[in-house]
């Protein structure tokens, strides 16, 4: 009985790995059941034994990989105790970026649920998880605006909405320019900056010059020499 269930399960990994290549490579709408079950080395009876179709391979796929978004709000969400909600949310978007950079099958996994061709079908499960999402960041700034720290200029929305497009951008970036940058490295500057910018105190930061390089200063203006 363990060793039937120790098979069975490894020939659920093996359909579950083909997809992710193949909707990687492919694209979700065009990779077929038969070839995710060609390259898992099964029959479609027994990947039907495992799923019923794409979308519950799909659901299967993104709950064994957590998206960098889900493991930054997993971590800043409903943290129990004292601490700066903003603070929390940097620290754990930069573990987030450290571990995207070497983790081949989050890339896989962000690629396939960016994917805007991926149909009705497919997009039911990456719409959902952008609707909890955006939810949870709302906490997350809401929790910051209650204490203090966020910004008055900034709803606690559209704080939610700022910091969620810069890790989507920073991570849509990295992959589509062929990881053209230190991603860790850079998004942290770009993180830290952004959500000083956001803090109640972000105006004076700025006025610092803490919040990002200041233009380099004009050259000296050399004097003509008159004609002799």
């Amino acid at each position: 009985m363990r060793r039937r269930k120790a098979d069975s399960e490894q020939t659920r990994n093996a359909i579950l790995d083909a997809a992710e290549r193949g909707f990687c490579e492919r694209g979700y709408a065009a990779t077929t059941l038969e070839a995710i079950s060609r390259a898992a080395g099964v029959t479609r009876g027994a990947f039907y034994w495992h799923f019923k179709d794409k979308a519950e391979l799909l659901a299967a796929l993104h709950a064994r990989s957590l998206l960098p978004q889900e493991q930054i709000l997993a971590a800043v969400a409903d943290a129990e105790g004292p601490g700066d909600p903003l603070e929390r949310l940097a620290n754990a978007g930069v573990e987030a970026l450290r571990d995207f950079e070497v983790n081949e099958s989050r890339q896989r996994m962000f690629r396939i649920t960016s994917d805007l061709g991926i149909g009705s079908e497919g997009r039911a499960m990456p719409v959902r998880l952008d609707g909890e999402l955006r939810s949870l960041m709302r906490r997350v700034m809401q929790r910051a605006r209650d204490e203090g720290s966020l910004h008055p200029g900034f709803t606690p929305q559209e704080a939610a909405m700022l910091v969620h497009v810069t890790f989507i951008g920073l991570l849509s970036e990295w992959l589509r320019s062929d990881r053209g940058f230190p991603l860790a490295e850079f998004g942290e500057k770009l993180v830290r900056c952004q959500l000083a910018v956001l803090r109640a105190d972000g105006a004076s930061r700025a006025d610092a010059g803490s919040a990002g390089p200041r233009d380099p200063p004009a050259p000296e203006r050399v004097p003509e020499l008159l004609p002799g």
